[in-house]
């Protein structure tokens, strides 16, 4: 073999085995390429789908199993998020991210906002309820006090809200049926600090029914040092701290109670 030759033989060889390092470098590097040009198409499908179903206004659901929330709402949440990990800055993670959120609140109507708002003056009139009534008795002691408001309330002789129960009679000097609310207690000890936070997560524990009945489906109560005239026109349930407990009688009770009364004059 000439000189010439090879030479042209060891630049042929160069020429192939810089082809080969070159394939071997840049062959995985389009790969990736490719499959996360696959993967963003796959996306931009999907949030093309789920943009479709926003604007019709459609429940949304997956086209894959990735969906296993039964909640629609979950659903749409979930679909939104199914998105290539480095797409959440994009124009495509962002904007279709944020319509599900949006469409997901979308569903609230102003009547829900108008409950929250008699929900929290209704916590906040039992939690009164329970500070000036109750607030050094035991934990149980404030959870039947607030019991008993409640009971009020699904009681037909009483009003059916909790602030109208514990305000019932307010605007008399006599007649109002729990005594803080027209004798001044409330200005002269305005409902604050630790016994009021304590108050105020009584009174949100019994409006979630998370308490277990205490007081026998109880109405009135008083403290032990006190004697009322009421009192024998009622059945006792029970006795919690310095409060006993009554009900409204039943059936044949009416009869033992009337008797008991008789003989009380």
């Amino acid at each position: 073999m000439s000189g010439k030759e090879q030479t042209r033989f060891v630049a042929r060889g160069a020429a192939v085995t810089a082809c080969v390092m070159t394939a071997a470098v840049a062959l995985p590097t389009l790969a990736g390429r490719v499959e996360t040009e696959s993967v963003r198409a796959e996306f931009r499908e999907d949030a093309e789908f789920l943009a479709s179903r926003i604007e019709a206004r459609a429940p949304v659901e997956s086209k894959t199993s990735a969906a296993v929330m039964d909640s629609p709402w979950m659903r749409t949440v979930e679909y939104a998020l199914k998105r290539a990990p480095e797409s959440t800055g994009d124009k495509f993670g962002q904007r279709y991210r944020d319509l599900a959120a949006l469409e997901s609140y979308a569903t609230f109507q102003p009547v829900h906002f108008e409950l929250a708002e008699r929900n929290m003056k209704e916590h906040e009139c039992l939690s009164q309820a329970i500070y000036y009534e109750a607030r050094s008795e035991s934990l149980l002691g404030q959870i039947a006090v607030a019991e008993v408001v409640r009971n009020r309330v699904k009681d037909y002789r009483y009003p059916d809200t909790i602030c109208k129960v514990v305000f019932q009679g307010s605007e008399r000097s006599t007649g109002c049926q729990f005594s803080f609310t027209c004798d001044g207690a409330m200005d002269r000890h305005p409902a604050r600090g630790r016994l009021w936070n304590r108050a105020q997560t009584v009174a949100a524990h019994v409006m979630m029914d998370m308490n277990k009945p205490l007081t026998g489906t109880a109405t009135h109560y008083h403290t032990n040092y006190v004697d009322p005239v009421w009192n024998k026109h009622l059945i006792q349930t029970r006795t919690i701290g310095t409060h006993i407990f009554y009900r409204f009688p039943r059936g044949q009770e009416w009869i033992q109670v009337r008797e008991r009364a008789d003989r009380a004059t």
